[in-house]
């Protein structure tokens, strides 16, 4: 059995007659107990994807949950022993500018951003429940953050409420106030939703105040950085993600990048696109 996090919800993943009443390969919500049924085929290639690993065509349940327990043997067995070695792009201003401008040239990820930006900037405040919906709706489906896959116990609606109650929410995220990434991420108490509400804050941000106040965080992001920071390991930043410890992740990110000299604007946002893209 192995313990893996796929769009911050933890699941045990068992291989054949290994533990439990299901005889095939499979995997379980560990908060839950459930096995998410329909879904486990699409969570496991997202989880093999984010560790660059390209599912073949025809991938089944069982060839994925293979490759995950073989991902624990190898690939992070060696990224243990030597997290710092050189296989991702140095970090530069020149090399940060270049990835922004192929993400932004994209034919899929530079429109959605255009689409993103044209939304926020119709619809800014979040006054309106119905509005907060579905700008919600439109950041989960472009980033992919898969919200529906927790709806049995968190709707839309419920998280549209949660950021319609958040008092002067507009002028705190104008001011780049990172409890607010926090306060959306507990919201009801039924999932983390870190990664969303980093986003979630980054894009409104970025669009509407023109400002550079929020990272983004991500699996990727949780698995790369390690690599331009020698001593941070993975779990240290997932602890960050489990405390709702928004401000010292954000920290985390500026401290890099000044010490990395990068002071080119919007670094926080094109920082997330090198990440992102270049290691994707």
């Amino acid at each position: 059995m192995k313990i893996i996090t796929i769009n911050d919800v933890e699941y045990a993943v068992f291989a054949a007659n290994e533990g439990t009443s299901k005889p095939q390969p499979h995997i379980i919500e560990t908060k839950s107990g459930t096995i998410p049924e329909g879904k486990q085929l699409s969570l496991l290639k997202e989880y093999l994807k984010q560790n660059d690993i390209s599912p073949i065509k025809g991938a089944t349940t069982h060839w994925c949950i293979d490759k995950v327990f073989r991902l624990d043997s190898s690939r992070e067995k060696v990224e243990i022993e030597k997290p710092h070695e050189q296989q991702y792009l140095p970090l530069t201003e020149e090399n940060i500018e270049e990835q922004h401008k192929v993400v932004g040239a994209s034919s899929n990820y530079g429109k959605e951003g255009l689409i993103i930006h044209d939304v926020l900037n119709a619809f800014p405040l979040h006054n309106d429940l119905n509005t907060i919906a579905m700008k919600i709706a439109v950041i989960d489906v472009t980033n992919s953050t898969h919200l529906s896959q927790y709806k049995s116990r968190l709707s839309l609606y419920d998280l549209a409420k949660v950021i319609l109650e958040i008092p002067n929410f507009d002028d705190r995220l104008a001011e780049g106030d990172p409890e607010l990434v926090n306060i959306i991420a507990r919201n009801i108490g039924a999932v983390n939703m870190f990664s969303f509400a980093s986003k979630y804050c980054t894009y409104h941000n970025v669009e509407i105040y023109g400002r550079d106040d929020y990272s983004i965080f991500d699996g990727i992001v949780k698995n790369t950085l390690p690599y331009y920071i020698p001593g941070l390991t993975v779990n240290r930043i997932d602890t960050w993600r489990r405390n709702f410890d928004y401000e010292t992740f954000n920290e985390c990110v500026g401290n890099l990048l000044d010490e990395n000299n990068i002071h080119i604007p919007f670094r926080r946002r094109k920082f997330d696109h090198f990440l992102w893209y270049a290691n994707r």
